[in-house]
């Protein structure tokens, strides 16, 4: 009876983590940029292993008698494991991507969960055998794992149905064109400081530079600097950060994670240099070219194929 409980409620977690992964673009381009995030390797070839694993684990566990299918799943839910360890002891806020878009940062109960998951495998395999497998089919078995797939696919349309809603939140949201700078636009005078005690100023924009506006506390931020991140762009990166004097242990974690992406400058609410980039609101992406501005948006998107600015 345990033999088979084990079996169904991993073969429907995975099924479940495979279908999120490929019923869409994004839900799989979303895992792939979060392995990036995490280990250095190859994320498309990483991507596509895990699919095939979680794949070949479903199909062995419904070959009744055979142990490999719990090898495989013990397998992939440690490599799961030693990921998020990896996120959260380098402080990376990578989001959970294991069921495809969507999902939170990982954190301890991402662990925890993993960790369950391999109990449930471990006890699987231990237990006997079944000598037929007519002799655990008893009622109370069958409603036993009735039970398990009626609520791992009432967990799977909650979730989906949660993923769905924020979607459309994301594309019911309020269109911020009207409050970015406009290509063309000449950046005025300014000059800040940045993390290193060095002098920014717009002498520093003489050529293709990428300049990024963030924000502490701000949601929509660390979704943009997660992806710059996981794909930094090819020209120079300086980030501007509004910090927050009542936390500082927030702003310093926010100018640690972009100062991977290059120069950072930690300035107020009201500095000057916002008004010589006509920034008012985060985050704000901005692609200058002698400075003057050939792109803004929100998103990496925003910026396929950026002009060149017109002598």
């Amino acid at each position: 009876m345990l033999d088979l409980f084990a079996r169904v409620l991993l073969a429907v977690v995975f099924v479940a983590a495979f279908a999120g992964k490929v019923r869409s673009r994004r839900g799989f381009a979303e895992f792939r940029d979060s392995i990036a995030a995490l280990v250095p390797l190859p994320a498309l070839p990483v991507a596509v292993v895990v699919l095939a694993g979680e794949a070949v684990a479903v199909v062995l566990l419904a070959v009744p008698g055979t142990r490999l299918g719990y090898g495989v799943v013990t397998a992939l839910l440690v490599a799961f494991c030693g990921a998020i360890v990896l996120a959260v002891t380098g402080r990376k806020p990578v989001r959970c991507k294991c069921f495809g878009a969507g999902g939170d940062v990982l954190g301890p109960r991402h662990l925890v969960r993993n960790g369950a998951l391999v109990a449930v495998a471990a006890l699987g395999a231990f237990v006997p055998a079944p000598v037929s497998w007519e002799e655990p089919l008893t009622l109370l078995t069958i409603a036993v794992v009735l039970l398990a797939v009626v609520v791992a696919l009432h967990v799977l349309f909650t979730y989906g149905l949660v993923a769905r809603v924020r979607e459309l939140q994301e594309n019911s949201a309020p269109q911020r064109e009207s409050n970015l700078p406009r290509p063309g636009m000449v950046v005025k005078p300014f000059s800040v400081v940045d993390t290193e005690g060095v002098p920014f100023t717009e002498a520093d924009l003489d050529g293709p530079v990428h300049v990024g506006f963030f924000s502490v506390g701000c949601g929509p931020c660390r979704t943009l600097t997660d992806a710059l991140i996981a794909d930094p762009p090819a020209a120079r990166f300086v980030s501007v950060v509004d910090g927050d004097p009542s936390d500082p242990g927030a702003t310093a974690r926010l100018t640690g994670k972009v100062s991977a992406l290059g120069r950072v400058a930690v300035v107020g609410t009201d500095d000057p240099v916002l008004s010589a980039f006509e920034v008012m609101a985060y985050p704000t992406l901005l692609h200058t070219h002698g400075g003057v501005v050939t792109a803004s948006g929100i998103k990496l998107a925003d910026f396929a194929g950026v002009p060149a600015p017109v002598a």
